[in-house]
């Protein structure tokens, strides 16, 4: 355990350290760090106590990416800042800190589709940089192997691996298929091939079904629906609730929006449980939004009647509408809602699209 948390106590200090050297520290965040070094929090020599010093300095970590976003969306930090600083974040080895930027790579790639479709493939690729470099450090820290192929990301576990090691890998595999990265797409496919094959397959671990499951929707498309078959095929086999949920969370990212299309008509079918219609709407993806809110509005009779007026119904709207990031889909959004459900719902959705309005000012 001493060794874990020194190695990654040790590499956030590293991060800390380059984002300094970088001049990308904001002079409030350098007043911060300040106090934590007067601390004596930041020592750069191992120490009993380095538990808690990763603690805090993790969250140090975490809050500077945080509040780099937060700038960001306030239009007082341009895009290309906040990129520069997670280019410092390509060695982190944390979890926390790694599965944050993985949840703020998704936000930025979100919006930036609707600023500019050649922005958003660039910034796909920026990520799968970014990850792909984040993997190698993370899996190679405790055995020296060689991860210049996405195969051998895919290694099982590793000696004195830990829990979040375990759970990092999949966090990682699962962005990177959804950037579209062809090595991972490919390893990803060959392993769900094999899980088809024998459902008790080592090739496939259930902590990296979503990354496969995620990859398979990828390459799915109105001319080869087989593996988005294939995928019904294991929901309709399994008893386990969780591999049901982990399925439906993945369907909808499809780019195909005829596919999506498909997805959502399932979700709404006696197969799905109601309580878990709503795993089948999270993460449309950005091609099949529009069809998507066009599927809502034609099924909103349906589906008020179905699941009323409570939290389950609120969720239901969001994950339709969140993909988009316009001011006029936020004006469309609210006007539809406005004398079809209460008027704090109505707000509330709107302002859930607003949020994620393109605010970067691209340099």
């Amino acid at each position: 355990m001493e060794t874990i948390v020194k190695v990654a106590y040790d590499a956030s200090v590293k991060t800390v350290l380059t984002l300094l050297e970088k001049n990308l520290l904001p002079d409030v965040v350098i007043r911060r760090l300040t106090r934590l070094l007067l601390a004596g929090r930041l020592r750069s020599g191992y120490k009993p106590t380095a538990e808690l010093q990763l603690s805090d300095l993790l969250r140090f970590v975490n809050g500077i990416l945080d509040d780099s976003f937060a700038l960001s969306m306030a239009r007082q930090q341009s895009l290309a800042s906040l990129l520069t600083l997670i280019s410092a974040y390509k060695k982190e080895l944390d979890y926390t800190v790694l599965s944050n930027l993985i949840v703020i790579s998704y936000k930025v790639v979100k919006i930036a589709a609707d600023a500019n479709l050649e922005l958003m493939s660039g910034i796909k690729q920026f990520f799968i940089g970014v990850f792909q470099l984040a993997a190698g450090c993370c899996f190679t820290r405790l055995q020296n192997i060689d991860l210049s192929t996405a195969k051998e990301t895919w290694l099982g576990p590793k000696t004195r691996e830990s829990h979040l090691d375990a759970m990092l890998r999949g966090e990682v595999l699962t962005a990177l298929a959804a950037f579209g990265h062809d090595e991972t797409l490919n390893e990803a496919i060959r392993r769900f091939d094999a899980f088809l094959a024998d459902r008790n397959t080592s090739l496939l671990p259930p902590d990296l079904r979503r990354a496969a499951y995620v990859a398979v929707m990828q390459r799915a498309n109105k001319s080869d629906k087989s593996g988005y078959e294939s995928l019904l095929k294991v929901y309709r086999e399994t008893d386990l609730s969780q591999e049901k949920t982990r399925i439906l969370g993945s369907l909808a990212g499809c780019p195909d929006p005829s596919i999506v299309q498909d997805v959502l008509n399932f979700v709404l079918s006696d197969e799905v449980r109601n309580q878990d219609a709503v795993y089948g709407l999270s993460g449309v993806s950005w091609e099949g939004r529009e069809v998507a809110w066009k599927w809502l509005q034609e099924k909103w009779e349906f589906i008020e009647k179905t699941w009323g007026s409570g939290f389950l119904l609120t969720r239901f709207i969001s994950a339709v509408v969140s993909p988009f990031a316009s001011f006029e889909k936020a004006k469309e959004v609210e006007e539809y809602f406005a004398t079809r459900t209460k008027p704090s719902m109505a707000r509330t959705l709107k302002q859930s699209i607003e949020k994620r309005y393109r605010q970067f000012e691209d340099d």
